[in-house]
């Protein structure tokens, strides 16, 4: 409801003097029907405004007449939440008792947990905690928890495994967790060699306050020195490689092998010569050859060394760090080596190799080569066959290979009215769709979330067919996501603000089809989202972009709210959209590439990658987020294509023909 709504009740209220006639009786409210909550609203209103003056009287008389309404959550917690650290522990549990099962009550009782870890009243947080299941994320309350099971009788031997998964780690953990980490370090568990596990993390993170904290609490106060020595081979890795000449040893090699790849990062070259130096000196165990091999080959890569290409196709991807294994794969693809890029994908653990992304390149690569896979006998292109019947970016770039249309099926997730009626019976998803209805989306969505994260996959998919129902795409979206029934197309991506969008693309001759795959990428159809970059809006448009596309287009935008605003947001943003396809010469991905890393990014990746394949400069793409965001966008077109009912879709392919030979 708008502010000028919730205005025009107050007025009302004032000018009636009648405040008994706002008040409904128990059994009034018991009979109404949940899509009919108009009366209710008003006092829910009534007694937000009522809190807010500070007529506590007049708000608890109100708020016990909306005893049955969704919201009534809302208006208990709004007042307990400032009082949290004076109200009594019997009232925020009797709240709880009722209302822990709802995205505000959980959110209480997570403030007032911080608030009695504070007060050290250790009971009563361990009264609070029943039922309640800690996410990961929350480290400080993890922690708090941890010492008021302490505090309250639970011994360090039964808890050593929740606390030693908080203590090793690279990093610093918040104060919280000293008074659990020192049980930890007062009952022993804690050995020399844990300490030196939790010391080459913090190295490796570069976390080096940490790593000096812990050299304080070795047995052998000789580990002090070595860790100094590794923090100086970190700061300063050519020096203190340059005269290292310590004995050989465990850490004596550890810290070595942490100069040469520090080294390496900015020095290949010299890395490389002191490498040579060392190898013969020291037993360094297979696994830290193989990082420093690694290192080094990824350094020449970046640093192009004539090497480098040699380096990094004599690696293994076991060999290889997690974080840069893609530059192995990148190095064979971009000279179009097809058989660096089938032993790549072999050489991938089994678990991996079924990934699409891998089947495709590999089916790719044996068509390339003419090779036949060795396990199954097939050819690539009875690899690239069976790649092509999945419904996903890789299984339509397979089916485009062999000129064979897309595979789109479409599955409707099951519902029925009886189904709905119970879910909507949940206290979290009534006050989602009311909060939703109001126009309150920050409390919709806590709602909403905390639901979905307390019912059955099956529920989940109910839920998704409610929240597109109500015009709620984004929650649908995700929604039905979450409970994992990727065949429904028609929640997945909805024609949402149809004449919006198709106006737009008819204004600006763009297509539409493509014009939704950016909008479902961008925003997912949340209108009034602005992103943590500031982008507004549906096709989140940067404020300095839509004033500026603004300009050229003629239209008059006064604030950021101008842009926002869903009509506004489609015109920028497919007048935008035009002027990138008319900057690549009506090139769809390149327009696309650039509507997420810009104009001046696009041409240098044209004018670098231009000649190879589309689907290869799609992979070389060298941000990540924009190298998933093309792919996505291409495959949500190809979606969108099938739900406009279009028989004769259009590839959107990367073609620079007459700029260079394929």
């Amino acid at each position: 409801m708008s502010s000028a709504m919730k205005q025009l009740f107050s007025r009302m209220l004032r000018l009636s003097g009648i405040l008994a006639g706002l008040l409904l009786s128990t059994a009034a409210l018991n009979t109404a029907h949940a899509d009919n909550w108009t009366q209710q609203r008003s006092v829910f209103f009534s007694a937000q405004q009522a809190l807010n003056s500070g007529d506590i009287s007049t708000f608890q008389q109100l708020t016990a007449s909306l005893d049955n309404y969704p919201l009534a959550v809302y208006l208990h917690y709004l007042y307990l939440e400032p009082r949290l650290d004076r109200v009594s522990d019997a009232e925020v549990l009797q709240f709880l008792a009722r209302y822990g099962e709802t995205g505000h009550g959980e959110l209480l009782r997570r403030k007032w947990l911080y608030i009695l870890a504070k007060r050290e009243a250790w009971p009563t947080f361990m009264t609070a905690m029943k039922g309640y299941q800690l996410d990961e994320d929350y480290v400080t309350l993890r922690c708090h928890y941890l010492t008021a099971q302490l505090r309250t009788g639970r011994s360090v031997q039964t808890l050593k495994n929740e606390l030693f998964d908080l203590w090793l780690v690279g990093k610093s953990q918040p104060d919280a967790c000293d008074p659990a980490f020192a049980s930890l370090y007062s009952s022993h568990l804690i050995t020399d060699a844990l300490l030196w596990e939790r010391v080459k993390l913090a190295m490796d993170n570069g976390v080096l306050g940490v790593a000096t904290a812990l050299s304080q609490q070795f047995s052998n106060p000789n580990n002090a020195q070595w860790v100094e020595l590794w923090q100086t081979m970190h700061r300063s890795p050519s020096a203190t490689l340059s005269s290292f000449n310590q004995p050989d040893s465990v850490i004596a090699r550890t810290v070595i092998v942490h100069g040469i790849k520090t080294l390496a990062k900015d020095s290949y070259q010299q890395a490389a010569a002191l490498w040579a130096q060392f190898r013969p000196h020291y037993a360094f165990s297979v696994e830290q050859l193989t990082e420093a091999k690694a290192a080094l080959a990824i350094a020449a890569y970046k640093q192009d060394a004539p090497e480098a290409y040699a380096l990094m196709t004599a690696l293994l991807s076991k060999q290889v760090p997690d974080n840069a294994d893609d530059d192995r794969f990148i190095a064979a693809l971009k000279r179009l080596d097809w058989p660096a890029v089938a032993d790549f994908v072999r050489e991938l653990p089994a678990d991996q190799q079924t990934d699409l992304q891998w089947r495709y390149w590999y089916a790719r690569a044996l068509s390339q080569t003419g090779q036949k896979d060795s396990s199954s006998g097939k050819t690539g292109r009875e690899l690239m066959q069976d790649v092509a019947q999945a419904r996903d970016y890789y299984g339509f770039l397979a089916a485009e290979q062999l000129g064979q249309p897309h595979k789109i099926v479409h599955q409707a997730t099951p519902t029925s009215p009886m189904a709905e009626a119970a879910l909507l019976k949940l206290p979290s998803m009534a006050a989602a769709q009311e909060f939703y209805q109001l126009d309150l989306m920050t409390n919709a969505r806590r709602e909403w979330n905390y639901m979905s994260n307390h019912v059955t996959s099956e529920q989940l998919g109910i839920a998704a067919v409610l929240a597109q129902r109500w015009g709620w795409y984004d929650r649908a979206i995700f929604t039905v996501a979450q409970a994992g029934l990727f065949d429904d197309l028609n929640l997945r991506f909805p024609l949402a603000y149809y004449d919006e969008l198709l106006t737009g693309a008819k204004n600006q001759q763009v297509d539409l089809a493509w014009v939704y795959g950016i909008t479902r990428q961008e925003s997912a159809f949340m209108h009034s989202v602005s992103s943590h970059a500031g982008a507004l809006g549906l096709m989140q448009l940067m404020p300095s972009t839509g004033r500026y596309v603004a300009r050229r287009i003629g239209m008059r935008i006064k604030s950021n709210a101008d842009i926002l605003k869903v009509e506004n947001n489609v015109m920028l943003g497919t007048a935008y959209l035009k002027q990138m396809l008319d900057s690549f010469d009506g090139n769809y991905m390149l327009a696309t590439a650039a509507y997420n890393a810009g104009p001046g990014r696009a041409k240098r990746w044209a004018a670098e990658n231009g000649c190879l394949p589309t689907d290869v400069w799609v992979e070389l793409i060298p941000f990540s987020e924009t190298r998933t965001y093309v792919r996505r966008v291409m495959f949500y077109t190809r979606i969108f294509e099938s739900q406009l009912k279009r028989s004769n879709p259009q590839p959107l392919r990367l073609s620079l023909a007459g700029q260079c030979a394929q």
